[in-house]
């Protein structure tokens, strides 16, 4: 395990909310710190939004929103590349931050800027195919036809562990349809959220269509949602947050779409690729320090591979390097981002531990100076887990892949599917008709089969259950930005 020297944490000027393209303080000149994970330390502080600054926001973009959606799709889609092209000249200082504040190892942090602009671009082409459609009708005096109008200004409420990618999935279909947003980052990661959007508006992205509201979700959050002047919300986080932000926005009866929290299975059948399955395994359950709603919670394999996989997995997370990730961009795992989420892994692996799981790898935190003061864990693999074991249930949301047998395929079907999640599968196999059989059986939007790229632009991100409502990327995502209307004409 790759050991870096510690980082000297870094500080930045403070930073207020976005709101008509510059920045400016909170109305009653609140503030908030914002940490770095691999230190401990303050970053530096930022704005911390009242219910009269989201009001301001809201009031600012509904101008920017009647302009813009009165644009053609053509230019909208020419200012949007326009933009996205000034972002990718910063990718660099973006990153920088994205790694200081989040913990994700720069290279990593650079490329999701870029990734990120990728998207806002993929749905900006999109925005020129949206068609309507006319209908035949029962009368030859009657006509029919079918368009869309954009929903109007969008509260996007997204989360710390990807807070540009998961951003880049609401901007990218809403800025397309033709509605303005007012952004709300997590308040352990505001900094590269603010930066990105910032650089959005200085690549030529009109001031009055983007704004963001910094602070606690509690106070700037729930003033977002209830606002009478936002007409759509979409969110990503945990499932128990989706479930209170619908219990707050459902009189409205406005539209809204959550990316919720997963308990993502993987099964590994008798005929899998051991070393491909355990490779996929090891990048799903560790990358992002298993920060990621789509991250492997649980593996099943057959008993015949299991020896075999067990021993590949532990040579993958042997193989893995940690550290500070700035000193070094090229590590492979920062720290956690938040304290609670590091007390979350050590509370999970301690319970299966007690209730009599093995450590095959890490359950530690790594020894070394420099991890001292920092939110690091080791990748972690449990083996003899059963069913009654926390991390068998609740999502950990860490670096930690527990491993079970099974012995049957049907029985791995229904390990997998016990779950109150459905938000991605994984499937290894080499039958083709196996691979038919099992991964319409297993209850997840998304089945990935013998890989692990589960997010891809043009692929639909729905979860089941308790996973989520509505749908993300592809381009069905934009029409959870716009409204339907049906036009029917008596001419004769």
């Amino acid at each position: 395990m790759h050991q870096s020297s510690t980082i000297v944490t870094e500080k930045i000027a403070p930073r207020g909310l976005l709101v008509d393209g510059v920045q400016v303080p909170a109305s009653d000149s609140a503030t908030q710190d914002v940490h770095a994970p691999a230190t401990g330390e303050v970053l530096t502080t930022i704005a911390r939004a009242t219910a009269e600054d989201v009001d301001r926001a809201v009031t600012i973009v509904q101008r920017g929103q009647t302009d813009w959606a009165a644009r053609t799709a053509y230019e909208r889609e020419k200012i949007i590349r326009s933009a996205t092209a000034h972002v990718r000249t910063r990718a660099a200082e973006i990153g920088r931050l994205m790694a200081l504040e989040q913990g994700k190892p720069l290279n990593q942090s650079v490329g999701e800027v870029e990734a990120s602009c990728d998207t806002i671009d993929y749905f900006a082409a999109e925005g020129v195919r949206i068609e309507g459609y006319t209908n035949p009708t029962e009368k030859s005096g009657l006509r029919s036809w079918v368009i869309y109008h954009p929903v109007g200004v969008c509260a996007l409420i997204t989360p710390w562990n990807y807070p540009l990618s998961l951003l880049s999935w609401k901007l990218g279909p809403a800025f397309a349809a033709g509605c303005a947003a007012v952004v709300k980052p997590p308040s352990a990661t505001p900094l590269s959220p603010l930066a990105f959007c910032e650089a959005l508006v200085e690549g030529g992205l009109p001031a009055e269509l983007l704004a963001v509201v910094t602070g606690s979700g509690a106070t700037a959050g729930e003033a977002l949602v209830r606002h009478p002047g936002v007409d759509k919300v979409a969110m990503t986080g945990s499932s128990k947050t989706g479930k209170r932000l619908m219990e707050i926005y459902a009189p409205s009866l406005k539209k809204i779409s959550l990316e919720l929290g997963g308990h993502c299975p993987a099964v590994v059948c008798a005929d899998a690729d051991v070393e491909l399955a355990a490779k996929t395994i090891a990048y799903k359950g560790f990358r992002n320090m298993g920060q990621s709603c789509s991250s492997v919670n649980r593996v099943y394999v057959h008993r015949s591979l299991y020896d075999a996989f067990v021993a590949k997995l532990t040579e993958e997370a042997e193989a893995l390097t940690i550290g500070d990730g700035v000193t070094d961009g090229t590590v492979d795992l920062g720290p956690m981002t938040t304290a609670g989420g590091l007390a979350t892994v050590k509370a999970h692996v301690a319970d299966a531990v007690a209730k009599g799981a093995k450590v095959l790898y890490g359950g530690t935190v790594p020894e070394g100076e420099s991890y001292v003061n920092g939110q690091y864990y080791l990748p972690t693999i449990l083996t003899d887990v059963s069913e009654d074991m926390l991390v068998m249930n609740e999502e950990t949301f860490g670096p930690v892949v527990p491993v079970q047998p099974y012995d049957d395929d049907d029985q791995a079907v229904s390990m997998a599917n016990d779950t109150t999640y459905g938000l991605v599968s994984y499937l290894f196999a080499k039958d083709f008709s196996r691979i038919i059989r099992i991964s319409e059986m297993l209850e997840a939007g998304t089945v990935c089969v013998n890989n692990g790229s589960v997010n891809t632009n043009y692929g639909p991100y729905a979860g089941w259950k308790e996973s989520g409502y509505g749908l993300e990327l592809s381009r069905k995502a934009i029409f959870e930005y716009l409204n339907t209307k049906h036009i029917k004409v008596q001419i004769g």
